[in-house]
């Protein structure tokens, strides 16, 4: 448990700390981004759009941060795009579908973009036709709302072809996402 899990409305004037090993190197939270190599996770995802990645050398273990000259590690900038409220059963649908062989780090990750005074909250994540993921939970600020971004690293190297966008229009005689979540 952390300060800023704590007392939540000292997100506006300290970052939230994350795991240095789960994180590729040099990355340096800030109250509302990431920074990974000198490079803003936002201004990444204003210039290349969503879903999107970002791979960096990842950190040797145990090393304090010392960067790997072999394996990397892959920030996932991903957006919410259903957020059930927090009066039912809350659970977040992201705006992709992860391939079998991505395995993100969902305990790390990170609201992106804006700050919450809001307390920490554990959504279940679904995929696209809204079943939860068995076993994967994420916590956020329990305002999260569609259109947020969350950045969660992952090892190894993915290409933004492991991430597959949602379709942007669903068929007409299909349920509304939120409907669909169980």
């Amino acid at each position: 448990m952390t300060l800023t899990s704590i007392l939540p409305t000292l997100r506006r004037s300290i970052p939230s700390p994350l795991s240095r090993d789960a994180w590729p190197a040099r990355t340096v939270p800030t109250c509302d981004d990431i920074v990974v190599g000198g490079i803003s996770v936002t201004r990444y995802v204003a210039l290349c759009g969503l879903p999107a990645v970002m791979t960096a050398p990842a950190v040797i273990p145990l090393s304090g941060g010392m960067p790997s000259t072999t394996a990397s590690t892959t920030v996932l900038i991903l957006e919410v795009s259903v957020a059930r409220p927090a009066d039912e059963v809350p659970a977040l649908v992201l705006a992709a579908a992860l391939d079998d062989a991505v395995h993100p780090v969902w305990s790390e990750a990170r609201l992106l973009a804006r700050v919450s005074s809001a307390p920490d909250h554990r959504f279940a994540v679904c995929g696209d036709d809204g079943t939860r993921l068995p076993g994967v939970a994420l916590v956020l600020p329990a305002d999260v709302r569609p259109g947020d971004l969350v950045a969660v690293p992952c090892p190894g190297a993915v290409g933004v072809g492991d991430i597959r966008p949602r379709p942007a229009a669903a068929p007409a005689d299909a349920r509304p996402d939120a409907e669909r979540i169980a």
